[in-house]
């Protein structure tokens, strides 16, 4: 049973990569944790951790549950949808609230950045979607 949950994880990492990423062999993600909360029925929660490129972009999208970032290392910048872009460097972290439509990036064209996604959602429902 672990080596199941431990196989899911890996798959949902790297779908999580694929849809979050420009084509590119060089960002990485890895799940952390993908876990169902006690007490909560049809809730799950996800930990991912992301190394990008410079230069990465997310495509547009939203999410349809509530998304915490901390910036490990380097500078991300998020553009939600009617709001001025803002940028977060490392140590810093952030609220992406659920079903606002936005991009992220990396800041740098140059440096790699870091980041740690903590979603928690309703259980079976996508990440993000693309829109």
């Amino acid at each position: 049973m672990k080596r199941t949950a431990s196989a899911a994880c890996a798959a949902l990492g790297t779908a999580i990569a694929l849809s979050l990423s420009p084509a590119s062999a060089d960002t990485v993600s890895e799940t952390v944790l993908k876990t169902e909360l006690e007490g909560m029925p049809g809730t799950e929660a996800h930990i991912v951790v992301f190394d990008v490129d410079p230069d990465w972009q997310t495509e547009h999208h939203y999410h349809p549950g509530h998304v915490f970032v901390y910036v490990i290392e380097g500078t991300v910048k998020i553009d939600v949808d009617g709001e001025a872009p803002v940028e977060y460097g490392a140590g810093q972290a952030f609220y992406e609230r659920p079903n606002i439509s936005m991009t992220g990036s990396n800041a740098s064209t140059t440096e790699r950045a870091k980041i740690v996604v903590f979603q928690v959602g309703e259980a079976g429902k996508p990440l993000m979607v693309a829109n």
